[in-house]
């Protein structure tokens, strides 16, 4: 959980400050948001930032101003920020 949790905190900031390119941010966040969904999921975990990630893992077509959305969210619900 720390891991995906982690992941996602990364992703979220590269989002926001545009560390890459669009298609590689989308990817990004994704692929971090699926790990969270998962390791929510085996934790047993309904927590407002695994629903999140629950929620946005089913979005289609993520548009640059979901993705910042989204990013946002997740720095606001990280519980603490995991060691980098």
């Amino acid at each position: 959980m720390d891991q995906a949790l982690q992941r996602s905190l990364l992703a979220a900031e590269a989002v926001i400050h545009r560390r890459g390119k669009e298609t590689c941010l989308r990817g990004k966040l994704t692929n971090a948001l699926l790990g969270l969904s998962a390791s929510c999921e085996a934790a047993g975990q309904r927590g407002g930032l695994c629903a999140l990630a629950d929620q946005a893992v089913v979005q289609m077509g993520w548009s640059l101003a979901f993705m910042d959305s989204t990013a946002r969210q997740v720095l606001e619900l990280m519980p603490t920020a995991p060691e980098r």
